[in-house]
């Protein structure tokens, strides 16, 4: 072969091993030695959190050490990855103490020159941002692209409509966002699917605007009619229809004895006028009144009425029957014109930028939460063979956790063991302090935990008994004594 076929030859080899290798820098983060050096933290002020790296199990990872900080950390590509060639996103998160608030995603910051890690602020540009966040009434996985409108160049995010739930345990969980040349997308949680389509279906608002949008200067007239029922106006309420819930019972007759003239309350005989009564000041005195004793031997006082019971007639409130509206026009809707800001991106994954480097920048109110096994890059295999690996971790932590459960079934571990999960718990740290020493004692005596625990339930019952006691007879004796200093005016038992 001659020297100029020796050098074609050549450059055939170096392109092709330049398309396997340069279309895209893979980063692969498990948090070993030298991480440090990978991976910077932001300089800005807002950013006071501070990661390092401990130890799930026996495996190295990102850890979030305190909360109700932000954090922002970052670490650069080999180079530019451009995510029309496909994308593979694939990271571990786990949060330890619990998930009540807080964000655990990933951001793939848009490619720079300019892009300095120590240099990361809230409104750095990014061009995918995946991962769970929980906070409130949000709860999702999310997956948002930034996309360059191709007519006007404005930046747009993109999110995914209905995106994926978080697992609800303090377990170590695989999260992967497949991005393909083809306009389709898959996110997997520990390897299931749990959302895929097309990028032109599943997004909001779409990559594609619509051609034709309602006209803003259209208004419904005034006597557009969209109700298709209308109540029945010949309709008649029948004579015998009974809308009377209740009726007197008209079987029932007055007790024998009952004492018509007597009245239920009479004034107290043994209450007497205080001595500090001013009468210019306080009114004229009247005594309180107290039940008529008279009532209490007999059937009763007062006039009598019969007892009321259900009817048995009772329809109901009437209502029309509803008929066809004569004068339906049907729902109303505002005329279609042409978009003006329509266009039409066939590859919407051309106008996402190049990715350059990838990110933590987030702000937590939980502690303890774990990334690991970050990965960037194209091959979905290799995230495979991490999800491998995640799967012996995952073993291992689900049989822990079914041998807390089972040991909690059985009462194995005791007082002490329910007592340190519990306390264990971010929404009982304000009070940890205080509990502590209860758990103490549940480790060192659990017999006498028992027991000072019945003796402090003994304790509160009595506590109750003679309080309510307490309560009844300080009730009465008041309404005997003070209520006599009241002006008649606001006393609510005196004569009116």
């Amino acid at each position: 072969m001659p020297p100029i076929g020796h050098l074609l030859v050549a450059l055939l080899i170096a392109a092709a091993l330049c398309a396997g290798d340069c279309a895209g820098e893979l980063l692969v983060e498990e948090f070993g030695e030298g991480w440090q050096e990978r991976w910077v933290h932001s300089t800005d002020e807002k950013y006071a959190g501070r990661f390092e790296v401990a130890d799930i199990g026996e495996d190295p990872a990102l850890k979030v050490p305190e909360k109700a900080l932000h954090y922002g950390i970052a670490a650069k590509l080999g180079g530019p990855l451009h995510p029309k060639e496909g994308l593979v996103v694939q990271y571990e998160a786990k949060w330890s103490e619990g998930h009540t608030c807080s964000g655990g995603y990933l951001k793939l910051f848009t490619h720079s020159a300019a892009f300095s890690a120590d240099g990361l602020v809230e409104n750095t540009p990014y061009t995918v941002m995946f991962g769970p966040d929980k906070c409130g009434q949000t709860n999702k996985v999310h997956l948002i692209l930034r996309h360059k409108n191709p007519i006007n160049g404005t930046m747009e995010e993109k999110h995914l409509t209905s995106p994926p739930r978080l697992p609800g345990d303090s377990l170590t969980h695989v999260y992967t966002a497949i991005l393909k040349p083809d306009n389709t997308f898959s996110v997997l949680i520990d390897g299931e699917e749990k959302a895929s389509g097309s990028l032109f279906d599943k997004f909001d608002p779409p990559f594609n605007p619509p051609k034709e949008i309602d006209d803003p200067e259209d208004k419904k007239p005034e006597d557009w009619v969209n109700n298709p029922k209308i109540d029945d106006p010949d309709a008649k309420k029948p004579d015998d229809w009974v809308e009377e819930s209740m009726i007197e019972d008209m079987d029932a007759t007055k007790p024998e004895g009952w004492l018509d003239d007597e009245p239920e309350t009479v004034d107290d005989p043994d209450a007497q006028q205080p001595e500090d009564w001013d009468t210019e000041e306080d009114g004229e005195w009247e005594p309180p009144k107290i039940a008529n004793p008279v009532c209490e031997e007999g059937p009763g006082c007062g006039e009598w009425k019969r007892p009321m019971i259900r009817n048995p007639e009772y329809k109901g409130k009437w209502r029309a029957p509803k008929i066809d509206n004569p004068d339906y026009k049907g729902p109303w809707e505002p005329r279609k014109i042409p978009n003006p800001n329509f266009y039409e991106d066939k590859e919407p994954l051309k106008n996402v930028g190049e990715v350059g480097a990838v990110g933590v920048e987030i702000w937590t109110m939980d502690s303890g939460i774990f990334f690991d096994n970050i990965l960037i890059g194209q091959d979905e295999e290799l995230a495979a063979t991490y999800r491998a690996k995640w799967e012996q971790r995952h073993a291992v932590e689900e049989a822990e956790r079914k041998e807390k459960e089972k040991q909690a079934a059985s009462g194995k571990g005791g007082a002490a063991a329910f007592l340190q999960d519990l306390v264990d718990r971010p929404e009982l740290e304000a009070i940890r302090p205080y509990l502590m020493p209860i758990v103490d004692i549940a480790e060192n005596n659990e017999p006498l935990f028992y027991v000072a625990c019945l003796g402090t339930l003994f304790l509160m019952l009595f506590t109750m008994i003679t309080c309510c006691r307490s309560r009844r007879v300080g009730v009465g004796n008041s309404a005997a004594v003070n209520t006599g200093t009241m002006n008649s005016s606001v006393n609510p038992f005196a004569q009116k």
